[in-house]
């Protein structure tokens, strides 16, 4: 809910509040995202030396603690600017944290990854329905010191549930020393040097998506308001429908993900992408942007879960490490988004910063289809099972029918 207020009412505050205009409001995310990376980076690597995963989890949420208290009372822009890079960008590290659990926890249970991780993006979904309609309408009552007061008692409730609430794990078992040329690198070099050719046009296909999420992120309530002149509270509305819808698409895809092909629904989920983002911009009626965020939800249930899952079991590594690569693609998402929003708004105005988000989503697409395309260096979590004459293997890219002296042994 904390991390939804922020993402829905960052931009306003920086407008109504701070007072700049497009090229700064552009230039925060853009600052922030820098500094986002490396502090996402070094949040990842130091987790993974801890013996308990509730300490960073508590640490990051307290991060967000302060930065909300500033918020509160600051107005000028360069210090609204060094605390959205240094605390708000420390607490951007808490979700990778989470889902570095979510692995561990998984593998200390021996549940399913997929479905269970679905079921947490699930549940915060659940909070992007009530945190965008709740912040706005606390904003327009009664103003950002009040919304970020709120958000501070929010991130203080997490970093207590996190570091006291959540069951303590075994530590992960240390990968035994190795002499070759990979393990003599340092941390996440070693870790980026691991990941396969394929793998790295799948995260090159989610960060060209999570720079339109970005730019929507950014962009839909300028455009709401100061396009279509209508109020705050129906982007807040918007958020909370399309979380709604999001709850079952996700559990479903989770289900489902393995025997349809992980694959095939990313690439499914980056066309509805394209489609949504070029419908947006020409329909402004409240009931038509309501009724659009349907696909939103449907292409974003897929995206921000399934190929973090693919990462996740393609890559090597300690859990809080990989987690945290794949998750500098939001960071540098924001970076570009913030950048591109900045620079589009201020010159053709907020409506047709939707028409490049569509572009990179099909740029996106093209990813996808290249992956699809290539030979995998290797096929993990392999199962197979007879049909008739022959086998089906099930891999994370689908089902693939082959000869049972293919599989022989």
């Amino acid at each position: 809910m904390a991390n939804s207020v922020f993402s829905t009412t960052t931009s306003l505050f920086l407008a109504d509040a701070v007072r700049v205009g497009p090229l700064l409001i552009g230039a925060y995310f853009t600052g922030c995202s820098v500094a986002g990376i490396g502090v996402n980076l070094g949040t990842g690597w130091l987790s993974d030396r801890l013996t308990d995963r509730r300490i960073p989890l508590a640490a990051t949420a307290l991060a967000g603690v302060a930065g909300a208290l500033l918020f509160m009372v600051v107005r000028h822009y360069a210090v609204v600017f060094v605390t959205g890079a240094v605390l708000i960008g420390l607490n951007g590290g808490y979700l990778s944290q989470l889902f570095a659990y979510v692995k561990e926890f998984v593998e200390a249970t021996g549940r399913e990854l997929a479905p269970f991780s679905s079921g947490v993006r699930a549940v915060i979904s659940a909070g992007w329905i009530v945190g965008p309609p709740a912040g706005l309408f606390l904003l327009s009552q009664w103003g950002f010191g009040f919304l970020y007061a709120t958000v501070a008692g929010l991130l203080l409730l997490t970093a207590l549930l996190g570091r006291w609430f959540l069951p303590a794990l075994p530590a992960p078992p240390t990968p035994p020393p190795d002499e070759g040329a990979n393990n003599r690198r340092p941390g996440m070099r070693r870790i980026i040097a691991t990941v396969p050719g394929r793998t790295w046009l799948l995260i090159g296909s989610v960060i060209a998506v999570n720079v339109a999420d970005q730019m929507y992120l950014i962009d839909i309530a300028l455009y709401v308001t100061k396009d279509l002149h209508l109020s705050p509270t129906l982007v807040g509305l918007m958020a909370g429908i399309c979380a709604a819808l999001e709850i079952p698409l996700m559990m479903l895809v989770g289900r489902y993900a393995d025997r349809i092909g992980r694959l095939r629904l990313v690439i499914a989920a980056a066309v509805v992408a394209v489609l949504f983002f070029c419908l947006l911009p020409g329909f402004g009626s409240i009931p038509v942007l309501i009724a659009l965020q349907l696909p939103n939800a449907v292409w974003t249930a897929v995206i921000m879960n399934i190929p973090m899952v693919m990462v996740q079991d393609e890559v090597p590594g300690g859990a809080g490490a990989v987690s945290a690569l794949y998750s500098i693609n939001f960071t540098v998402a924001q970076l570009l988004g913030g950048a591109v929003t900045g620079v589009v708004a201020d010159e053709v105005g907020y409506g047709n910063v939707f028409w490049i988000c569509a572009g990179l989503c099909a740029l996106a697409t093209v990813f996808l289809l290249c992956r699809l395309a290539s030979r995998p260096e290797r096929q993990p979590d392999i199962r197979a099972r007879a049909t008739g004459s022959a086998w089906r293997t099930i891999t994370p890219e689908g089902d693939h029918q082959v000869h049972p002296e293919d599989v022989a042994g």
